[in-house]
């Protein structure tokens, strides 16, 4: 079975005492995936640019 690379991104990463892990494609697809999990399970009213750019700086890309 040939292997494929994803972004990754989980709450961990950013220091948070959560599970949360999403993996995807691309960046924008764990990007929307974060950003939703934040707003439901965290209570995040808004994604603010200064997030955006810390959670895009955490994303990995991983091969599976």
């Amino acid at each position: 079975m040939a292997e494929k690379e994803y972004k990754q991104l989980s709450c961990r990463d950013a220091g948070a005492d959560c599970d949360f892990l999403v993996r995807a494609e691309t960046e924008e697809e764990v990007m929307t995936v974060a950003a939703a999990h934040g707003a439901r399970v965290h209570g995040m009213k808004e994604v603010t640019s200064e997030l955006k750019n810390k959670m895009k700086s955490l994303i990995k890309t991983v091969t599976v």
